[in-house]
């Protein structure tokens, strides 16, 4: 919890220093992004990275660590950037407000989700580590038409379909790998598992000799440039969940 929130402090130091920007900026950002600029981009959201903590700290205490809602919200904050005008007299933060939530939310209810597990499912899965042997046609929830065979899935089991389109959106991410300096690189093929096993941010810092939240940042920047890059929404969704 104290490294969590030392990571969280340092990153809070670093973006503090961020030049806020006037309404006027913007509006000459928003062309600029509106041309091709990525550097536009990151300007943008550079100068606005303490609204996305503000917003994350409103979410505190809902299954997911305030790293992890920054993260999300600043993945939100970039899918705003690429889309803001900046004629309509709006504020970049006010237009940004929205997608923000919209990404730190779903990234709580997808969370969220594997926490939703009935008791019987709980209790199967204990039976299993202690040996005990139970049946699978045992009801759930006192369900006589749902039973524990229905509910606990097959762990070697996957949907066809579902693994044809990730590996159909991993190859074109491996495509894109030679737009990345060799740091970003290394870090996209580890946490999505190009070629090697899919690692988790903390133990890609450990191979690389990073913090958690050195990798994340690496991470980050690399999707924003992946996708201003492509134009396959299907990538950037996979990308960003």
């Amino acid at each position: 919890m104290d490294k969590d929130k030392n990571s969280l402090s340092a990153y809070l130091n670093e973006i503090g220093k961020e030049k806020h920007l006037t309404a006027e900026e913007e509006r000459e950002l928003a062309e600029r992004i509106h041309k091709g600029d990525s550097r536009a981009i990151d300007k943008l959201t550079q100068a606005n990275l303490t609204f996305v903590v503000s917003m994350a700290r409103q979410y505190k205490d809902r299954g997911l660590a305030m790293e992890d809602l920054v993260s999300e919200g600043n993945i939100g904050m970039l899918q705003a950037a690429t889309r803001f005008d900046g004629r309509e007299g709006k504020r970049f933060v006010t237009f940004a407000a929205p997608y923000i939530r919209e990404a730190i939310e779903k990234a709580i209810d997808q969370q969220s989700l594997l926490y939703r597990v009935p008791k019987d499912v709980m209790d199967a899965a204990r039976a299993r580590q202690i040996g005990r042997p139970l049946s699978i046609d045992a009801p759930v929830g006192g369900s006589a038409e749902l039973s524990l065979g229905r509910v606990i899935p097959d762990k070697n089991a996957s949907h066809p379909d579902e693994n044809l389109y990730d590996g159909l959106l991993k190859d074109e991410l491996v495509k894109l790998l030679d737009q990345l300096d060799s740091r970003e690189r290394e870090v996209v093929q580890r946490f999505y598992g190009l070629g090697v096993a899919s690692l988790t941010m903390a133990e890609i810092g450990k191979e690389l000799g990073l913090k958690r939240e050195r990798v994340r940042q690496i991470r980050d920047k690399a999707v924003r440039h992946i996708c201003r890059l492509t134009h396959n929404s299907g990538l950037k969704t996979y990308l960003q969940r």
